[in-house]
């Protein structure tokens, strides 16, 4: 027999087997629905001990997750397929297996919290080096990289050119550059 006539033979073979191991699965699942006449699901059944609680739509759906969840590692495991936690990290499945996220590293929540700090200190840097500033200066500051005010607003509502307010501007992150460099030395 050549190998396109054995095929369909296989192929009947395995659907009939996976037919009876998908009757079997049902057979001991311990979980259902219930439908009407019309075909719409009106109750989802977990058992528990013996008893059965009708539960509600998304705790049968995270049940029934869970459920196929583990017939698919146990079938890979009966396969002589190797099961890792590293394989199934790479296949986004272990967070739903485990039923929840991965809890970050030890290393991640260490350079977490030392960015923070280096945040914070470079805010209480800014905020001294905008105090030393005058009020005039701090305010041409504040209007154009924190308030979002452009150049020519500026000048127009303090009543002095553009050209003006571009030449106090460089001069001050001049004087702010200086003091972030004696700051850090």
């Amino acid at each position: 027999m050549k190998k396109w006539q054995e095929e369909p033979q296989n192929f009947q073979k395995n659907l009939r087997l996976e037919s009876r191991k998908m009757k079997k699965w049902q057979e001991e699942r311990n979980y259902r629905r219930i439908y009407n006449e019309a075909g719409e699901a009106i109750a989802n059944i977990i058992t528990v001990d013996g008893v059965d609680v009708e539960v509600a739509e998304d705790v049968y759906l995270a049940y029934s997750q869970a459920d196929r969840r583990e017939r698919y590692v146990r079938e890979e495991q009966f396969s002589g397929k190797i099961l890792s936690l590293e394989q199934m990290a790479e296949d986004d499945l272990l967070s739903d297996y485990v039923g929840a996220e991965a809890a970050p590293s030890a290393e991640e929540e260490a350079l977490e919290r030392e960015q923070a700090q280096s945040l914070a200190e470079r805010k209480e840097m800014l905020l001294l080096a905008m105090l030393s500033l005058n009020n005039a200066d701090r305010e041409l500051i504040n209007a154009l990289f924190f308030d979002g005010v452009s150049t020519r607003d500026y000048a127009a509502r303090i009543g002095i050119t553009q050209r003006a307010v571009i030449k106090r501007r460089d001069r001050i992150l001049r004087d702010l550059k200086k003091y972030f460099e004696n700051f850090s030395n």
